[in-house]
């Protein structure tokens, strides 16, 4: 049998930080497929990202619709009456994006990251992937919930995820929550957990270069927050932790915050001062890859008190590169970082404090973190994500031998 060209979606912008990495690693792990069975043909939507992308290796074609073609690819997709999509059909076979697609002799689609674009393809079969469900766990947040955002994900995922060939989730929770949530057939999810950024892998043998200390203008040790500025986020969090650790332990340290304001960042500013933090608290937007790398090195720990999972990249990036991490007591994120971090009482920022001030005055405490973080890594790392996908795309070129 010839080898299945596979179109692989690249929908992520550099900026959205996390998001980014993680379809980067997944662009990845499609193009180590074997020749024999796949023929990679990668495309995505972000004209910068054709760049940065060949630096990696990975060639990408940039796709561009204007507001006109998004507007049609909405109104066709919304279509269920029969007799009017035959119509349409006579008119214009296939829309925007699937006309690219076919034209470039694609047999199957696998986006890399959760998108809309999904819910255009008519012909062609997919994978798609979900890495959260959490406008239903935790709908109370502005950014789930304002603009009508709620009701245009739950739509999204009603019509994308039953057409889908396969579903790519991170962790059984997430699987278990697809199924629950939407009544998807469990055989059709597969999981294929988050893996640390590159950038952090190659990294983790070498200290960093940049002095954040010096760059911030810094004379407090920090902890860190890499995340953009969502409600979800929970900033506010360790603004109130750093407060706590400063009144009840005599301990002043301070934070940086690292990522894209999404209007939040404001709000966030404002609370430091109210807590007059403002000095001790560093809002340093999107930074390089280096830069990044050495804010890890250099800090106390990785704080991260999202209500958003079930998984997160952060945490993996921080056992990475040998620096403990605090995380959110949730079902989901504390089963991705089992006993390899501290967990937070997201309803009481005292808890931080405390974690923290152990940390600071029990270098043993750190070393078990470290040591622990690299065991918890090293499970998820045994894990051969290629075989999942190589399986996925075995099974469907079977199928796709019963049709012209």
């Amino acid at each position: 049998m010839r080898p299945i060209r596979l179109a692989v979606i690249f929908d992520q912008q550099i900026s959205s930080g996390g998001g980014f990495q993680q379809a980067l690693n997944a662009a990845l792990l499609a193009k180590s497929l074997p020749d024999s069975l796949v023929e990679c043909v990668f495309f995505t939507n972000h004209h910068q990202s054709v760049a940065l992308l060949s630096t990696f290796d990975i060639p990408a074609h940039y796709i561009k619709f204007n507001i006109f073609q998004r507007l049609w690819a909405r109104v066709r997709g919304s279509i269920t009456n029969t007799l009017v999509i035959k119509g349409i059909k006579r008119i214009q076979k296939y829309g925007p994006l699937e006309r690219i697609l076919i034209k470039n002799r694609i047999d199957l689609v696998y986006f890399l990251s959760p998108t809309i674009f999904a819910k255009y393809l008519e012909h062609l079969n997919y994978i798609t992937t979900v890495w959260d469900l959490c406008h239903r766990d935790d709908l109370e947040f502005p950014e789930v919930r304002s603009g009508r955002e709620f009701e245009a994900r739950d739509s999204n995922y009603h019509s994308i995820l039953p057409r889908a060939t396969a579903i790519l989730v991170d962790s059984e929770i997430g699987r278990e929550n697809v199924v629950r949530r939407y009544a998807i057939d469990f055989e059709r999810i597969h999981v294929l957990p988050f893996e640390a950024s590159v950038t952090s892998q190659l990294s983790n043998q070498s200290k960093s270069n940049v002095n954040i200390r010096l760059k911030f203008n810094l004379d407090f040790s920090y902890v860190l927050y890499p995340a953009q500025f969502w409600a979800h986020k929970n900033h506010v969090y360790v603004l109130e932790g750093l407060k706590a650790l400063e009144s009840l332990y005599n301990i002043r340290i301070g934070a940086i915050f690292s990522g894209v304001d999404k209007g939040n960042k404001t709000y966030i500013e404002k609370y430091a001062k109210k807590l007059d933090l403002i000095d001790r608290v560093r809002f340093v937007g999107f930074l390089t890859n280096e830069e990044i790398v050495s804010l890890y090195q250099q800090s106390l720990a990785l704080v991260m008190p999202s209500y958003f999972g079930p998984t997160n990249l952060p945490p993996l990036e921080a056992f990475e590169l040998g620096v403990p991490v605090l995380y959110s007591d949730k079902l989901g994120l504390r089963d991705q970082v089992g006993d390899a971090a501290l967990l937070l009482n997201l309803n009481d920022p005292q808890n931080m404090a405390e974690h923290v001030k152990n940390l600071i005055e029990d270098e043993g405490l750190r070393q078990r973190l470290v040591h622990s973080g690299r065991q918890r890594l090293a499970h998820f790392n045994a894990i051969d994500r290629r075989e999942i996908l190589k399986d996925i795309i075995k099974n469907y070129r079977w199928r796709r031998l019963c049709w012209e």
